[in-house]
């Protein structure tokens, strides 16, 4: 019947699940990772400029362990930046916890309790991440955040993620929108 639907689930969401989000859907841009690599080579240079009275012989054994110190350091430090700021991140998703309503349709999501979205088509989501403890939703609004725990049967999450992943995404132009064309001639 269409007119029902498929499973209704209620669960609480609070600041861990906002963190599995954070922490899943980070990705290091490029310039992330030429500033990561600035980062590790100025405390390595930096590294280079300790007195031999301290590191010994310039590039001997003890001045290169130094360097290579100094050059860990900075990476745990760059670690521990990003931790704190996937945590202030989560911090400010959910300030406490959430009861969220989930009813899942045929093609569509109803959600009550988020305060930010209600009824989301598969077609919106643009992206499904599924991760071993959460399934996450991403659309152009927000992220929906399904912990498997809210779904005590085995195998239900991996099955809607499925069906999200299967159905077309909107990509279609707006009506009165322009539409490119390609000036060049087909090649024959």
């Amino acid at each position: 019947m269409p007119d029902e639907p498929l499973r209704t689930t209620t669960f609480m969401l609070g600041r861990a699940d906002a963190l599995a989000y954070e922490q899943a859907a980070a990705r290091m841009t490029p310039i992330g990772v030429l500033l990561l690599l600035l980062w590790l080579a100025a405390w390595g240079g930096g590294a280079t400029f300790i007195p031999a009275d301290w590191g010994g012989a310039r590039f001997g054994v003890s001045s290169v362990l130094l360097i290579s110190v100094a050059v860990a350091i900075a990476y745990v430090l760059a670690l521990l930046l990003i931790a704190v700021r996937q945590w202030w991140r989560a911090r400010h998703r959910y300030r406490r916890p959430v009861e969220v309503t989930v009813t899942e349709w045929p093609d569509r999501l109803d959600l009550v309790g988020t305060g930010k979205l209600d009824p989301v088509a598969f077609s919106a989501i643009r992206r499904a991440l599924l991760s071993r403890t959460h399934l996450f939703l991403e659309t152009d609004e927000d992220v929906i955040i399904l912990p498997r725990r809210a779904f005590p049967e085995e195998g239900t999450i991996e099955d809607l993620a499925r069906r999200i992943d299967g159905v077309p995404k909107d990509s279609s132009p707006e009506p009165g929108a322009a539409v490119p064309v390609d000036p060049a001639p087909p090649s024959a």
